[in-house]
């Protein structure tokens, strides 16, 4: 470097053409970032800093005779690559149908989302829109609870908190998110709709790493780093609505109660290599609760103020070993997780459920050539439940809301119910790679499950994937297969439901297309059609009990359905200073209760869906992004009108047509703005979320006047600002 050259880092561009220098020397990093230089003069030098996905650095130092000079150089990463690269084997990743899988930092910034990347799923085709925005996973026509999300190995009972505002755990510690709707591998079972798998990461081990985040709806904290020869992470977050919600709501604002959320999660990884392999402990949880706040607890007194409240917990630890030796791979990892939900409706309604959930999940891969590998598996779940129920007397007599009317007798009625259920499986799967060239590949496989406890039933459910590579970037795909789900705890409990119902059963089958195009975009294109029989709903049959008495059937298997449609989906991969996707569902559910009756539209059939999401990094830390929604409104059953009860003074509602009426059409747009300033060891990043920019009310559901004649819309979410920042370490 020249003699006059100003000592530290070079901030300044020179655009003159500078001498060439009098000599240079090269060395290059170890996997830490160390690097030395020996025997140089003592002088004045220039040093330059290059690596791949970071920006240059220069910085001028001084070196003398005597002594060694140690410096630390921090690099910032290019906006153009400003994410790290996720490598999956291939006997991780195996081809579905229809997968769509996403990392975290793809999406951590997406409008809409509030940096939540579990919530991003929901803007893929095949996943119905929500009302409210609720973290309803309704795939391809069928109902939330017909799918299964997987995290770690192991079904999780939710995913998001109430309200959908944000996930169960932590995003910034998952590895990869895979969403498939149909037609997935024999690892998966119990469910009639997709697949929701989430796999969580290892903590850092480059040194100790965190941060602090808060918006306005909840702080969360995240430390990860080194033990050992292992890395663990911590993350916590917790929700303020609740202690914010009756301080800001004034006195005269007419407002007498409101709904207050109050959500907390916690995340507890350990990794440690161990026996040539490697072991993993999770501990995680969630907890939601959701009660009437007073604006001054002063003006109602307690008992009022909590007459409605209802809660929902689950808390969960695994134990993992994973290990690969030669061509063999070997998996084990059992599990303990307990649910607990509860509701209340003041001296009306007291529901208590409490799970204790133990599952098992074991599995051996072998490659047995370069062409074919095959996985076989066990997965045993088992699980106590008790569900405790309290409610008012039924009234009796001559005309009382429930056909009598005599009055009651004052005292609760109360009945408990409980039982244990269990589902081993056993399944496996062959990967074949035909062909001379390996252009066709098989994923025969079957899964064996059998379901003890309440009910006792058997499945078998062959399935079969293949993909075709017509080309070098065409790739064809299709699947067939059975499925099958058990009821309900409810559905099939001796006191609340029916001890005789069976299994649910679908077949699952589509065919797609995958073609990338220059410049990072990839287009998929799904057609599917998905047959569903045996499947339970309530049935008002007067039958003969188990114990021989007669009563209400409660439920029945008598219900088909089919789903069917087109999956279109169109991304622009994070490579560059843009990323996003277009994506569109042509969808047609429809069920059929009884074999008398025609098919009719579904409850979460939702015709169209439009998606489309952009994201654009700007120069100095900016970026922004944008999401439009335009969706079908769901089907709902019209009241035609009322007729009054003389005895009892209200009015019965006259059902139309099974919904044979739809909401208006929904469309929103969202945007997103993100400004970050990044140091040598902290980076802070301000965020503005905003939904519903243009505040268009869309109608979610109608509200009947008291007698029928009538009907009002009721609007879904307005506009919602969340201004944000995270502090990185």
């Amino acid at each position: 470097a020249p003699a006059d050259a100003e000592l530290g880092r070079v901030k300044k561009l020179d655009y003159s053409q500078p001498p060439p220098p009098r000599w240079t020397a090269t060395r290059r990093s170890d996997d830490t970032g160390a690097f030395a230089l020996r025997g140089i003069e003592a002088t004045r030098v220039r040093v330059i800093v290059l690596a791949p996905g970071y920006e240059r650095v220069e910085y001028v130092e001084q070196l003398t005779a005597t002594e060694s000079l140690e410096v630390t150089y921090y690099l910032r990463r290019e906006a153009s690559n400003p994410y790290r690269t996720v490598v999956v084997s291939s006997r991780e990743q195996r081809e579905e149908v229809a997968r769509r899988s996403i990392t975290p930092a793809e999406i951590g910034n997406l409008p809409g989302t509030q940096g939540d990347a579990l919530k991003a799923i929901q803007n893929f085709p095949g996943i119905a829109r929500a009302p409210f925005g609720l973290g309803l996973l309704a795939i391809r026509g069928t109902g939330p609870n017909d799918s299964a999300v997987f995290l770690g190995y192991h079904e999780i009972p939710t995913l998001f908190h109430f309200g959908g505002l944000t996930s169960v755990f932590n995003s910034d510690i998952l590895e990869r998110i895979d969403f498939v709707p149909g037609n997935y591998d024999s690892r998966y079972g119990d469910a009639l709709g997709g697949i929701v798998d989430v796999q969580p990461r290892k903590g850092r081990r480059d040194g100790y790493h965190g941060y602090l985040d808060a918006d306005v709806f909840d702080a969360g904290v995240l430390v990860e780093g080194r033990l050992g020869k292992g890395s663990f992470a911590i993350a916590a977050r917790r929700s303020y609505i609740d202690l914010l919600l009756p301080a800001v709501i004034p006195d005269d604002a007419g407002i007498d109660l409101t709904l207050a959320p109050r959500y907390w999660d916690d995340q507890i990884l350990f990794d440690y290599p161990l026996g040539g392999g490697e072991i993993s402990v999770r501990v995680f949880g969630s907890s939601d609760k959701l009660k009437l706040v007073a604006a001054d607890p002063n003006e109602i007194d307690t008992d009022d103020r909590n007459r409605f409240e209802t809660s929902q917990y689950f808390h969960r630890v695994d134990l993992v070993y994973r290990k690969r030796q030669g061509p063999w791979e070997f998996l084990i990892t059992p599990s303990y997780r307990y649910d607990k939900l509860g509701l209340t409706l003041g001296d009306q309604l007291r529901l208590d459920l409490g799970v204790h959930n133990l599952t098992l999940r074991a599995e051996v891969s072998r490659r047995l050539s370069q062409r074919a590998e095959l996985r076989v598996g066990t997965e045993v779940r088992s699980g106590y439940f008790m569900i405790d129920v309290a409610s008012e007397p039924v009234t009796g007599g001559g005309g009382g809301p429930m056909g009598g009317g005599g009055g009651s007798t004052g005292a609760q009625l109360s009945q408990t119910a409980k039982g244990w259920n269990t589902n081993p499986a056993v399944y496996a799967t062959v990967a074949l790679d035909v062909g001379a060239r390996k252009r066709v590949h098989l994923y025969p496989g079957a899964r064996v499950s059998y379901y003890t406890g309440q009910i006792s039933r058997a499945s078998f459910e062959p399935r079969m994937r293949a993909a075709f590579d017509l080309a070098p970037k065409t790739i064809l795909k299709t699947g067939v297969g059975l499925v099958s789900q058990a009821p309900q705890p409810v559905e099939a409990s001796e006191v609340y439901g029916n001890p005789r119902v069976g299994l649910e059963r679908g077949l699952q089958t589509s065919l797609g297309v995958s073609q990338a195009l220059p410049y990072s975009i990839n287009v998929d294109g799904t057609v599917f059609f998905t047959y569903l029989w045996d499947e339970i709903v309530p049935s008002q049959l007067v039958v003969a009990k188990p114990d021989g008495t007669l009563g209400p059937e409660s439920f029945a298997n008598t219900q088909r359905g089919r789903t069917y449609g087109l999956e279109i989906l169109a991304r622009k991969q994070l490579a560059g200073n843009v990323f996003g996707w277009v994506a569109y569902t042509l969808n047609r559910s429809e069920r059929q209760s009884d074999p008398t009756e025609p098919y009719r539209v579904a409850d979460f059939d939702q015709t169209h869906i439009l998606t489309l999401v952009g994201v654009w990094r700007l120069p100095k830390g900016w970026q922004i992004g944008g999401r439009f929604r335009l969706v079908s409104g769901n089907p709902y059953t019209p009241n035609v009108g009322g007729v009054k009860d003389e005895q009892s003074g209200s009015y019965i509602p006259i059902a139309g047509a099974f919904n044979s009426r739809r909401q208006p059409l929904f469309h929103q747009l969202d945007l997103r703005i993100d400004k970050t300033f990044v140091w040598r060891r902290v980076k802070l990043s301000f965020y503005l979320d905003v939904q519903n920019v243009y505040n268009h009310q869309n109608t979610e559901f109608q509200n009947s006047a008291y007698d029928f004649s009538r009907t009002q819309p009721i609007a879904g979410l307005p506009i919602i600002p969340s201004l944000g920042t995270k502090i990185e370490f």
